[in-house]
Order: structure tokens, then C-alpha cells, then sequence
């Protein structure tokens, strides 16, 4: 199984928490914010997710590492634009398996 992780964008705590309530039942992908965005906060939380959601914790690992290369250049970006935010503003990062995603879709598509 693999796992997807998406960089979303920047937004303010009280948007970021009811994204994260839109997931609160287990099913759909797991959100959080970054501040500031450092690969090692990142690891810990993904391993931190799959541990709760019984994940590989392996495969987990793998597909933090990969995203972060493929889009490391997008990272500093985001980086960057939030040294300019007010301080709560933070970077949204959604992790899930494909199924998460799936479910989150469907449910944005009946909404």
C-alpha cells in the first residue's frame, strides 16, 4: 500500500481545524499544519499517523521522503511565502493511502 502526501497551501488555525474535524471518524487522509516547514516535524508526524492508523510505518517513511524530493523546490517556496504570514498561518499537509483519498473526494462530491 502506498501512501500519498500533499502539500495544500497556507492557512490560518481555525480553517485548518475544521479540515481536520472533516476527518475525525478514521476514514479520509489525516491533516496538519507546518511552521516552519522542516522535513524532520514532517517524519514525525506521518510516522506518528501510521502508528495511530496501524500503517507501514516503512512505506510511510518512503513516501514522506519521496514527496519531499519530488517537490523540493515547491517546499522552499511555501518556506518562503510563510516568513511573510502572520505568525499562526501555517503550511497544510494532508497524508493518507489512496482509499483516504478516495473517501475524501466521494465525500466532497456528495457534500
Amino acid at each position: 500500500m502506498a501512501y500519498l502526501l500533499q502539500f495544500f497551501g497556507l492557512s490560518d488555525p481555525l480553517q485548518l481545524f475544521y479540515l481536520q474535524q472533516s476527518s475525525v471518524d478514521g476514514a479520509g487522509p489525516v491533516f496538519t499544519g507546518f511552521r516552519p516547514v522542516q522535513l524532520d516535524a514532517l517524519m514525525a508526524w506521518a510516522l506518528e499517523t501510521a502508528s495511530c492508523r496501524q500503517w507501514d510505518p516503512e512505506l510511510t517513511q518512503q513516501s514522506v521522503m519521496q514527496a519531499w524530493m519530488e517537490r523540493a523546490e515547491a517546499i522552499r517556496q511555501w518556506q518562503l511565502r510563510l516568513r511573510h504570514e502572520p505568525g499562526e498561518t501555517q503550511l497544510v499537509t494532508g497524508l493518507g493511502s489512496q482509499r483516504d483519498w478516495e473517501q475524501r473526494c466521494e465525500a466532497m462530491l456528495r457534500a
